[in-house]
């Protein structure tokens, strides 16, 4: 659920399943841009590129989110990508957001702490 909604809207993207939904790789972007637009221009990305787009995310995550990674390109872009590894992956991005979300609010506190 938590994945359909940070990623509902976004072209090309309709995740169903821990499989075949992540295997063009933009659900993964559509993941991490739902949480930081700043870090890349989505619309910059290409439909049937699955293997730049699979790297595209997997780079940026690891860059700029310091999500280690975990899969490679082309153990996703198959007719059958592994449930178990995507859904792994995919928990990790979830436990970065909820970590950055919570880091946000605490910041916020205390910069309400301190003004007042």
């Amino acid at each position: 659920m938590w994945c359909q909604r940070k990623t509902h809207g976004y072209d090309g993207v309709q995740i169903d399943n821990f499989t075949s939904s992540w295997r063009s790789g933009l659900g993964f972007n559509a993941l991490i841009h739902s949480h930081r637009p700043d870090l890349f221009d989505y619309s910059s990305l290409t439909k049937g590129k699955h293997i730049e787009n699979l790297n595209h995310a997997f780079d940026v995550a690891q860059k700029d989110l310091g999500i280690n990674k975990l899969l490679d390109a082309e153990d996703v872009d198959t007719q059958r990508p592994d449930e178990k590894s995507i859904l792994t992956y995919v928990a990790s991005y979830y436990h970065t957001f909820a970590r950055m979300k919570n880091e946000q609010k605490s910041g916020k506190r205390i910069a309400n702490v301190i003004l007042f």
